[in-house]
């Protein structure tokens, strides 16, 4: 009695494990679009706080609904002029840069509409590397980065033109610290993933 009630748990333990076998996935992809940065621009008379961004990502179907992802991102650069600024005892113009690079790991949630749609969702923590440059007179005078760990949330769908093949867009939002100020980077980007 003992041994039929090890091979029934056996047979269960391995229908469980052959079943997350059948629906695991792997895939891999990328996406570009567009981060906008909320950074403030008073005082400044030019003032930039959105450009290209682009995700490389992979990921891991553990089955349907549940599974992991891992992206290496670039959130683009944005930037800020003041003219007529006395620095050193010179009037001149000022211009600052920042850009922030990272990767990040969260956990996924899917749902599938039909065959074709799909939803799903992000959180997970994001490690990012925040610069900043500022120019005087077009010469850089400081230059400094920081690297920073938070959370990142996001939300897209997925179209389908085959079982493994698909477009997705998403919006995905994480913060970025540099050594003076810190910033919500909210990322909006559109590719194609492929399973294999």
């Amino acid at each position: 009695m003992f041994n039929k009630k090890i091979i029934a748990a056996v047979l269960a333990v391995s229908g469980m494990f052959i079943n997350m076998a059948a629906n695991a996935q792997a895939y891999v992809g990328a996406t570009v679009g567009q981060a906008r940065w909320n950074a403030d621009c008073n005082g400044t008379t030019n003032c930039k706080t959105n450009d290209t961004s682009f995700n490389i990502l992979g990921g891991y179907n553990f089955n349907a609904n549940w599974g992991i992802e891992a992206s290496y991102y670039s959130l683009g650069k944005i930037k800020a002029n003041f003219t007529n600024v006395v620095t050193y005892g010179n009037v001149g113009n000022i211009t600052g840069e920042m850009k922030a690079t990272g990767i990040d790991l969260a956990g996924v949630y899917r749902t599938q509409f039909n065959n074709n749609w799909g939803m799903f969702a992000k959180l997970g923590i994001a490690r990012t590397k925040g610069e900043g440059t500022i120019f005087l007179n077009n010469t850089g005078i400081l230059a400094d980065s920081k690297n920073s760990t938070n959370v990142m949330a996001g939300l897209g769908v997925t179209y389908a033109f085959t079982p493994n093949f698909a477009v997705r867009a998403e919006i995905d939002s994480r913060k970025a610290d540099f050594t003076y100020t810190s910033g919500n980077i909210t990322n909006f980007n559109i590719g194609v993933q492929a399973a294999f």
